[in-house]
């Protein structure tokens, strides 16, 4: 599978793929920026509304970045990219105020073999 880079809205380009995520008979579609930086998958408060999970029913933990250290809860979803589906964990948080759902490592990385292209703007998922 091959990924154009998707353009944000100050003009850069980011290997941000579109996925779907399944909880409790809930699909939503959203998009997730794949970060090689991130050792769990993190994603926005309004992925989880729109899946009427409520966050707090996750494993409590705290994760540190650049950005300092945010309270999240884990949750074990099941993603489909390019139909083939994983059990992930993803974290939750309503600290978590970042532009964009962040696609770690966990669950991800050992799926795929993944090639960021940045001269052509892709990524490519085998």
């Amino acid at each position: 599978m091959i990924f154009p880079y998707q353009k944000n809205s100050a003009g850069d380009f980011f290997p941000i793929i579109e996925l779907f995520i399944d909880y409790k008979n809930k699909t939503t579609k959203t998009f997730s920026l794949i970060d090689s930086g991130a050792t769990i998958s993190v994603f926005k408060p309004q992925v989880a509304k729109s899946l009427d999970l409520k966050i707090e029913d996750g494993r409590l933990t705290y994760l540190g970045g650049v950005g300092g250290r945010i309270k999240g809860y884990i949750h074990i979803l099941t993603l489909d990219i390019g139909r083939k589906l994983l059990k992930v964990p993803v974290v939750f948080s309503h600290e978590y105020t970042v532009s964009f759902n962040l696609l770690g490592r966990s669950g991800i990385f050992e799926n795929f073999k993944i090639t960021f292209d940045e001269n052509n703007l892709k990524v490519k998922l085998t």
